[in-house]
């Protein structure tokens, strides 16, 4: 049995998904077949009112889709988490970047001899010690 299936018949059994992971299964494991058994429910529930139905049913299609808008709105606080995280590590790569005297050189750089472009070599040297050495791109041989 999978694990994804393992901790479905659980959850379905009645179990909490905190005891789950205190057993030893991954948080996002849990969490994926928790959202996926939530949709399930809600898709169950949702009813297309017809011409006649009474108000009951209505009620009941308004509840699974008050049920379905959380979901929703659970997956999208989720994903902007995950972007404002994404935001906050390019910015910190781009400030790093920024701070080197050669950002984005190899890209840009065309040989207005040769025309070979991103192969180009710096001469560095430490400012405490005074050891030099190249550093760079070279064709491959």
């Amino acid at each position: 049995m999978k694990v994804t299936e393992h901790v479905e018949h659980l959850l379905r059994q009645g179990r909490k998904p905190v005891e789950l992971v205190e057993l030893g299964f991954p948080k996002s494991v849990v969490t994926k077949v928790r959202r996926q058994l939530r949709e399930e429910k809600a898709a169950q529930r949702i009813t297309i009112p017809k011409d006649g139905d009474d108000v009951k049913d209505h009620r009941v299609g308004r509840v699974a889709l008050r049920d379905e808008l959380a979901v929703m709105h659970e997956k999208l606080v989720s994903l902007e988490r995950h972007l404002q995280s994404m935001d906050k590590a390019i910015k910190a790569l781009k400030a790093r970047l920024d701070g080197t005297p050669s950002a984005g050189l190899r890209a840009s750089f065309k040989c207005t001899h040769c025309g070979a472009q991103g192969l180009l070599a710096t001469y560095i040297k430490c400012t405490k010690c005074e050891n030099a050495t190249w550093w760079g791109w070279w064709p491959e041989k």
